[in-house]
């Protein structure tokens, strides 16, 4: 760590203006105060209470932790007033949770380069904790060379071990409980570490460097490329299964803002994964069966006059491909699958490529978890009969119909210098969302963030 290079601090405040950030020229003007006053609300009033999954229970505070800073950056960013009570309540929150030594609470990182997806391992960073606060303290206009800040500061350059930073790693059995496993570097901590240093004007390229060669695709995106739950989908929007390149997306756009230049290769990588992935165009309806059969498939609608048949489509084999065109306007429709061998679940569906489109996902998602998703949400089945009712996604312009996992996308095409088409449906979404699409209780902040 080189020595710390002089600050300038130039401040402007117009009273009742708020300047957008760069970026956000589409919303303004299409009722963007409507709707990002609804997501300052939700952020504001969100709490952590999903029930407990896979030893998250024992992490509860440090992710009320996590989700307070979240809180203040997003709040601050979006132009909600940093005097009012409630902002600085949350400020005050995070200083009287700093340590002695400086540190602040540890947070969970998620990037453990475990390859053995069958365990959850849980990642704990107090140096992650402390760059985070002291982001969210400079976004809440706290002065940088206030007490709090420079001893987080300090306890980040005396905890620096080879150019880096680390985590400890638990894991989670239900057998044993919850047990450390060992420390580790990590690139989740180091990108927070690196980002707040950097704000505070200390050099850190020899950190960067570190970081650099380890932000690699197969670090951000494994070992859930492939999940055993569902398939794939990205990004997942759910606690356990979230991936190093969402925990990484914050401290990597502070990064972006100064001037640090992102690894192409992973920017063009993710921005690929997303184009494929996110749910607008057309899709394709595969029917695969348990042998040759003759088929029919109706897509129908129900009107005030009953059931009424759109389009058909028939034929024999053991497999079908239908090109559909999905949207808004035929959002409701149905597709009746009959034939005289029954449908194979898991090879049949609505595809995009190779990738597998839900239509919905259930409410009380974490239940249902590895208990018969596909069967319970697209297929309907009638006893006694090769007869399926298939339920058409809606391509919304989202991914996953989730504001959180819209929100992380979103990012990531921000910092890959995407625009056009894909990023305005997926900011219509934003705009259209209601709190029941979000998975997440920081889906709304970073929807803001977005």
């Amino acid at each position: 760590m080189r020595e710390k290079l002089p600050i300038i601090l130039l401040l402007v405040f117009i009273p009742g203006f708020i300047l957008p950030p760069a970026g956000a020229s589409s919303l303004i003007g299409r009722g963007a105060e409507h709707y990002i006053n609804e997501y300052q609300l939700r952020t504001l009033n969100g709490v952590w209470n999903t029930r407990s999954v896979s030893g998250w229970e024992a992490f509860r505070g440090n992710e009320t932790f996590y989700l307070t800073c979240l809180k203040v950056i997003a709040l601050a960013r979006s132009g909600y007033p940093r005097n009012s009570t409630e902002f600085r309540q949350l400020v005050e929150w995070i200083k009287s949770k700093q340590s002695k030594d400086g540190s602040f609470p540890a947070i969970i990182t998620d990037d453990y380069p475990e390859p053995d997806s069958e365990w959850f391992y849980w990642e704990l960073s107090r140096s992650a904790g402390t760059g985070l606060a002291i982001l969210a303290l400079l976004e809440a206009g706290e002065n940088p060379n206030s007490m709090e800040i420079q001893k987080a500061a300090q306890f980040l350059l005396r905890n620096e071990s080879g150019n880096h930073w680390g985590s400890t790693v638990y894991l989670f059995w239900e057998q044993t409980g919850l047990n450390r496993v060992n420390e580790s570097p990590s690139i989740v901590a180091t990108a927070y570490a690196i980002a707040a240093l950097s704000r505070l004007g200390h050099n850190v390229s020899e950190e960067w460097r570190w970081l650099e060669e380890r932000l690699m695709p197969e670090r951000l995106v494994g070992p859930y490329l492939d999940n055993f739950f569902m398939g794939f989908v990205f990004p997942m929007p759910y606690r356990d299964m979230r991936g190093a390149y969402e925990s990484i997306v914050l401290p990597l756009l502070f990064l972006k803002e100064e001037k640090v230049s992102l690894p192409k290769e992973t920017l063009d990588f993710i921005s690929s994964l997303l184009e494929r992935t996110q749910y607008i165009g057309n899709a394709t309806l595969r029917l695969s069966f348990r042998g040759i059969t003759n088929y029919t498939v109706e897509e129908r609608i129900y009107t005030a006059n009953g059931w009424e048949t759109l389009r058909t489509w028939g034929g024999t084999g053991r497999r079908a491909e239908i090109n559909v065109t999905l949207g808004i306007p035929d959002r409701g429709s149905i597709f009746l699958i009959r034939s005289g061998r029954a449908l194979l679940e898991n090879e049949s569906g609505f595809f995009k490529g190779k990738m597998r489109l839900y239509p919905e996902f259930p409410k009380n998602y974490i239940p249902l978890i590895g208990s018969g998703y596909a069967k319970r949400t697209v297929f309907r089945f009638r006893d006694g009969e090769d007869y399926a009712v298939i339920e058409p996604p809606n391509l919304d312009g989202s991914w996953n119909h989730d504001v959180y996992s819209t929100a992380i996308a979103l990012i990531w095409l921000h910092m890959a210098g995407a625009k056009g088409g894909n990023v305005d449906e997926a900011l219509r979404f934003l705009e259209l969302a209601s709190p029941r699409n979000s998975m997440t209780l920081d889906g709304d902040a970073y929807a803001l963030i977005a």
